[in-house]
């Protein structure tokens, strides 16, 4: 059974992040990320939120994280080069 959410393309067994440790690869704070999802960013608008409470936890994939944080380490490193 996938974590994701209905219809995601979360792969059975993925490693799924909860807020905290999303705010700690990205270094954007939970509320930040909150504000974020709701007004589409491009990472953050892909996290589920785990259950149907308005305060349930949100959740990402790790590896979508992970490759979102190495792309901006990318553009950073072009852009001061």
């Amino acid at each position: 059974m996938s974590d994701g959410p209905a219809g995601s393309n979360s792969v059975p067994g993925e490693r799924v992040l909860r807020i905290r440790e999303i705010s700690a690869r990205t270094g954007d704070s939970p509320d930040r990320i909150r504000h974020l999802r709701v007004v589409g960013h491009e990472l953050y608008s892909r996290a589920w939120k785990s259950g149907l409470a308005k305060n349930s936890p949100l959740k990402l994939e790790a590896s979508a994280v992970d490759a979102w944080v190495a792309q901006q380490k990318r553009s950073t490193s072009r852009d001061a080069s």
